[in-house]
């Protein structure tokens, strides 16, 4: 196999990376009942800004003062190792601040932690890096 061939995801990678795009389409909808299921009530979250946030204070803060417009995710690995696995990829999000203070927009890396217990898998942690934020 060369480098350009990547073999095809295994179906709990491919679940991951539905788990994955679920979550983001929730985030876009506002959805938080679905990001409940979805991100583990052990979550720790950390922003692009630095700022951490566990799953509640999450849904307090972080999570619900913007709507987000874009979320757009690529250059996805998901590795599994057990009943935890390590996904990192690009995204940019785009949100509008509720408060009218502006639109971020953040091009970062991500990694992210996903557990599963029995069989359910869901986000331990998140971790963004900034490669580039602005806000208008």
């Amino acid at each position: 196999m060369n480098e350009a061939t990547s073999p095809p995801p295994s179906d709990t990678e491919s679940l991951l990376l539905d788990l994955e795009a679920q979550r983001c389409d929730a985030m876009k909808r506002a959805d938080f009942a679905r990001l409940r299921e979805i991100l583990h009530p052990g979550l720790t979250h950390v922003h692009a800004k630095g700022q951490i946030d566990d799953c509640e204070s999450y849904f307090r803060t972080g999570g619900t003062h913007v709507d987000y417009k874009q979320i757009d995710r690529s250059e996805l690995k998901v590795q599994v190792l057990g009943s935890t696995a390590l996904m990192t990829g690009r995204q940019l999000l785009v949100a509008v601040r509720k408060d009218g203070s502006g639109t971020v927009r953040i091009d970062s890396r991500v990694m992210q932690v996903w557990r599963r217990e029995g069989d359910r898998w869901r986000q331990l942690a998140f971790q963004t890096t900034p490669l580039e934020m602005s806000v208008t």
